[in-house]
């Protein structure tokens, strides 16, 4: 029975089981919550024994990181130089946290890789049980995939010192812009969280940093990285080769991605001639990401995963032209709906200000408000959204994306216009799997779309 199954092309019955385990494993580690600390990644990582790549680049940041690792993944794929991308969290499912060469791993590969985590999490008569939480299995997901690649990119979850990433090697490290995040863990201030972003650099290893524009700022990453060395993994005290990376203020996200991706590149000793070509190619989904009428089947949509304040400032410049140019218009100007959800915000008023300075210059048709579901927190509840003063007196209000989607698709188009989602990254997932999106190829980094 077995041998006709494999002959089939089919998972054994044994193997199907640990999958699912697995899996279900996997699923469990969710109520384990986020812990910073690297003790319980480093032993699994080390219980694994893994050959990883020859080039690890490392980056943190709170905005933009994600971008920078997509270009750099997309130049190394054009160029067939094998590699493979960690980042976090998913749009629309699990499998998209590690690409290689672009492209999510398959099902069968993510659970080869998660099938070996979880043996050496496993204790045995001589080692204990490992507890991990979600971000560090499928961090260790990643670290196994990469075997056998040249490059392995991996981008940071939360922080940098005490990230499950930072419990492994890398050769080049990067920090891209800097804000004031997650201050009940990382620090109340602005400084106190750069350093802690900074700390990813390694002990006589190049660290490049996006320049900041706060004195203090530079001076606490500086510092930080010219003590580069983390006691817990046993590294020495040691400088980091610390470079900054200007920016010029009028620099839209993707052309600083370039910048910093051109700037790791150069560190590495790679060619940059490719890295143009990736920009025009590149699709990083959910991230000004635009679907036409035909692949929705009914408006034009621009997604977006502005996910703090700093990050939907940084881009509402683009977003702006964007709706000037390819909006429908009619006499009073571009016809467009705005469509958001948040995650839990720490000032969600310093984060709605921009938006509604945006709706002012150029007023949406409408203003339709819901919550992103499946994200790590609950998202903002729509009483506590309608709660704001909107533009828009009258929001719409709807329980989950899908169903505003299905309202807006029976309107005429002159009613709605370009529909632009903003806010949390889960929301604009649950806004593709609508549109049943969740392809390798629509995920990949050069979708054919």
């Amino acid at each position: 029975m077995a041998s006709e199954e494999r002959t089939k092309g089919q998972i054994p019955p044994t193997l199907r089981q640990r999958v699912v385990e697995a899996r279900t494993w996997l699923e469990s580690s969710k109520k384990r919550g986020m812990a910073l600390g690297l003790q319980g990644t480093k032993t699994v990582l080390d219980r694994l024994q893994l050959e990883l790549p020859q080039h690890i680049f490392h980056v943190a940041g709170s905005n933009g990181k994600g971008t920078a690792c997509a270009v750099m993944a997309a130049t190394l794929s054009l160029e067939g130089r094998a590699n493979v991308l960690f980042t976090s969290p998913h749009v629309c499912r699990i499998e998209e946290r590690v690409r290689r060469n672009g492209i999510p791993l398959s099902p069968k590969e993510f659970d080869e890789a998660l099938l070996r985590v979880r043996r050496a999490a496993s204790g045995d008569d001589d080692t204990i049980d490992i507890e991990l939480t979600f971000f560090e299995i499928t961090y260790l997901v990643a670290m196994v995939a990469s075997v056998g690649s040249e490059v392995l990119i991996l981008e940071t979850g939360l922080g940098g010192r005490l990230d499950a990433t930072r419990s492994g090697p890398a050769t080049v490290s990067l920090v891209t812009s800097v804000s004031c995040e997650h201050r009940d863990i990382l620090g109340s201030d602005l400084p106190t969280i750069a350093r802690e972003k900074a700390a990813i650099a390694r002990p006589g290893c190049p660290i490049l940093i996006r320049e900041p524009e706060d004195q203090d700022v530079r001076n606490a990453m500086l510092e930080e990285a010219t003590n580069a060395g983390n006691s817990m993994l046993q590294e020495n005290r040691e400088p980091a080769d610390v470079s900054f990376v200007q920016i010029d203020r009028d620099s839209g996200v993707l052309d600083e991605a370039v910048k910093l991706a051109t700037s790791v590149f150069g560190k590495a000793g790679f060619s940059t001639d490719s890295i143009s070509k990736a920009r025009r190619f590149l699709r990083w989904p959910a991230r000004m990401h635009s679907l036409s009428k035909s692949e929705t089947a009914s408006h034009p949509y621009l997604l977006d995963a502005a996910h703090n304040p700093s990050g939907l400032l940084r881009i509402l410049p683009e977003l702006e032209q964007f709706i000037r140019i390819h909006a429908p218009q009619n006499e009073e100007g571009p016809v467009w709906t705005l469509l958001f959800g948040t995650s839990p915000q720490h000032d969600l008023d310093e984060m709605l200000s921009p938006f509604h300075e945006m709706c002012h210059r150029i007023p949406p048709q409408k203003i339709l408000l819901t919550r992103p579901l499946g994200g790590r927190y609950p998202g903002v509840e729509l009483e506590v959204l309608l709660g704001r003063k909107w533009t828009d007196e009258h929001p719409l209000c709807y329980p989950s994306a899908l169903q505003a989607i299905e309202s807006l698709a029976v309107k005429p188009a002159k009613n709605v216009g370009l529909v632009v989602s903003l806010g949390s990254l889960y929301l604009q997932g649950n806004i593709l799997n609508a549109f049943d999106w969740a392809s390798d190829e629509n995920l990949s980094l050069f979708a054919k779309h």
